[in-house]
């Protein structure tokens, strides 16, 4: 088909309480969202790394990780030429001294290239994050930071989530996007896709975003199983 299906894992597939977890997609949604891979192609744009979300939606066409950094599509893989390692290895070191998760982003080669300060546990942001924040910009690490969302995350490239969509159109040969996204960070493949839907939740109720169709979490599998079923009906 000349259209494919673009989606945000942490917040969107899955909820932010359930990302981590093994099995983090209700049955109903991962029943759709096969359906639709089955129909077109399907790509999972994510912050995580690729073997985290592989595990979890391992029935997509396609993977864009680490906020773009590293793509697998159409039997290639892809990572970042600017990636500055050795800043983000020195970071993440530190990092993990805070009272928070520090979730390292690993490339296939097991590089890190960018990492997540978590402190949804505890609620309240770690002593010493804010001087982290501050290193961090003068090493030229990028650091993405979110409205109402307990996390941050730190990037060791410029490449963000638009230019995932973009490459991920090339390598699959698509002219068309539909994008599912959550949060700040997807607001560059938001423009660059044609259908933009906005997944709610408990943490983004307040993100205001022009021209995004909004879909509260608990409706996306009843969303997307008619999508299917139109799909299907126009393949005839």
């Amino acid at each position: 088909m000349d259209i494919a299906l673009f989606a945000d894992y942490d917040g969107t597939l899955a909820l932010p309480e359930k990302a981590r977890e093994e099995r983090p997609l209700p049955p109903s949604l991962e029943e759709a969202l096969r359906k639709l891979a089955a129909l077109m192609p399907f790509a999972v744009v994510t912050t995580k790394d690729c073997q985290f979300v592989m595990k979890r939606v391992p029935f997509a066409s396609a993977y864009a990780c680490i906020n773009g950094i590293e793509i697998h599509a159409a039997g290639y893989v892809a990572v970042a030429a600017d990636v500055k390692y050795d800043a983000v290895e020195s970071l993440y070191r530190k990092a993990t001294g805070l009272n928070a998760l520090v979730e390292p982003k690993r490339t296939w080669r097991g590089d890190i290239a960018g990492f997540t300060i978590d402190w949804r546990d505890s609620g309240i942001p770690p002593p010493g994050l804010e001087e982290l924040v501050r290193e961090a910009s003068g090493l030229g690490i990028r650091v993405v930071k979110y409205s109402r969302h307990p996390f941050l995350d730190f990037y060791g490239s410029n490449v963000d989530k638009g230019n995932a969509v973009r490459i991920l159109k090339a390598l699959l040969g698509v002219k068309h996007v539909v994008y599912m996204g959550d949060s700040e960070n997807d607001i560059p493949a938001w423009r660059e896709a044609d259908i933009k839907i906005l997944v709610r939740h408990s943490l983004n109720r307040g993100l205001s975003i022009e021209g995004v169709i909004p879909i509260d979490y608990e409706h996306l599998p009843a969303y997307l199983q008619e999508v299917a079923k139109n799909v299907t009906d126009i393949k005839g």
